[in-house]
């Protein structure tokens, strides 16, 4: 957790500068829930009656592009959008903070055009991971969920879905880095994609752990509301939840490589603290 931690405090200490470029695609991301889908998987799970949980109902519950209406198809698609951009400037803006120590918006929209391409590379290649993730789990669940022993169903299904969710981070962590290493190296896809995994590869499992609980609680939070509140009040959860892992995800993804690649941070005083 020590990563988490650190990016915890780099967060704390810049979360008016970060803000402004996870909150917009985190709006967009948050109207692409289907809100509906979401309430009757849990109200069938907590229940008592999960064997009429479907694959159709697991898939739109979880899924980014569930296409339960027009508003999720293009809700999801400005978002993935939007968080190309907005992750673009942010990535640029970290890395001048911490290789530089100066913390401004300044020239922000000109490194746009450099790390626009690997940006959105990344991401798509982080939403193909999710999207397949979301099938293959849903038809786990639906799977499972269908055994009529419904001690066994349960057990099961919560077993597939968390064990799923090892799968999925594991995934992205063998890649976690491939972003910052194209950025800040200038390597080629390829030569950045082998000498990431050569700086992750050490510190995988802290890696997976700690996005495991960051995740989970943001589900956890989010399916709390769905069941208990409206569908606004879990949207605006769920924005927030978005811009809170997203912010993560950025900031521990310059905080693992910087550490990684044994650079300098001059965004830390000589004591190491920000």
């Amino acid at each position: 957790m020590r990563y988490t931690a650190k990016a915890s405090q780099y967060v704390f200490k810049n979360f008016w500068y970060i803000f402004p470029f996870t909150v917009i695609p985190a709006f967009f991301f948050a109207l692409a829930l289907d809100a509906p889908a979401l309430e009757i998987v849990l109200k069938s799970f907590f229940g008592g009656q999960i064997n009429e949980i479907t694959f159709a109902d697991t898939f739109c519950a979880i899924s980014i592009f569930n296409f339960s209406g027009d508003q999720a198809v293009v809700s999801g698609i400005i978002g993935i959008i939007l968080s190309i951009v907005c992750v673009a400037m942010l990535m640029a803006m970290l890395e001048k903070h911490m290789r530089i120590g100066k913390r401004t918006f300044n020239g922000l929209f000109a490194k746009l055009n450099d790390n626009l391409l690997s940006t959105g590379a990344f991401i798509l290649l982080m939403l193909a991971f999710y999207e397949l993730w979301t099938v293959i789990t849903a038809a786990l669940v639906a799977l499972f969920a269908s055994i009529q022993t419904i001690v066994l169903a349960y057990i099961l299904t919560v077993v597939a879905f968390i064990g799923m969710h090892f799968v999925l981070i594991y995934a992205i962590s063998t890649v976690y880095l491939w972003l910052p290493c194209m950025q800040i190296t200038g390597f080629k896809p390829f030569e950045a994609l082998s000498y990431s995994y050569q700086l992750v590869a050490p510190k995988t499992n802290q890696i997976v752990f700690s996005q495991i609980a960051i995740l989970i609680v943001a589900e956890l939070v989010i399916g709390a509301i769905a069941i208990l509140l409206s569908e606004w009040v879990m949207v605006l959860a769920a924005m927030a939840a978005y811009t809170l892992m997203l912010m993560f995800f950025c900031v521990r993804m310059q905080v693992v490589y910087f550490d990684r690649a044994q650079i300098e941070r001059a965004d830390l005083d000589v004591y190491g603290k920000y």
